[in-house]
């Protein structure tokens, strides 16, 4: 796995059709390269969903990938406060940036991500993998 790989993949409010500051923020410093999905499960958390990644899973997770080697350590420190990642947030913080192995462009690449990082025990599975289908808003570029 590559440690401090030059892609992201986002799969809830960061992704279009969401307009919100955070995701503004990605698609003007970011490049959008594609859709991709990793081997995982996504969960209604309410206003939001949480994914987690398991290796080896027949579930996917659907997401939207961006190039962010231009600006990769703004983007990144700018993300983890949206996500509330980091030593400056109470622990255990409900995401965590991890890097996992994505299909996309048929290819596998190896992405940044935030994860959910609690129990999803008393959560909604979210049976498609792709929250903006979920909500009603399917995915569509440009945003």
């Amino acid at each position: 796995m590559t440690y401090n790989p030059d892609f992201l993949i986002v799969y809830g409010t960061l992704r279009p059709p969401f307009d919100n500051t955070f995701s503004q923020y990605l698609r003007q410093r970011g490049r959008y390269v594609g859709e991709g999905s990793f081997t995982g499960q996504s969960f209604d958390m309410g206003s939001y969903p949480g994914a987690v990644y398991q290796s080896g899973s027949q579930s996917l997770v659907h997401g939207s990938v961006f190039d962010i080697s231009n600006q990769k350590a703004a983007i990144l420190t700018y993300l983890d406060y949206y996500e509330g990642v980091g030593e400056g947030f109470e622990q255990p913080t409900e995401y965590i940036r991890a890097v996992v192995p994505v299909q996309f462009n048929d290819q596998t690449t190896d992405c940044w991500i935030y994860l959910y990082n609690l129990s999803t025990d008393d959560k909604p599975l979210i049976e498609s993998g792709d929250y903006s289908i979920h909500i009603g808003k399917p995915f569509s570029w440009p945003a």
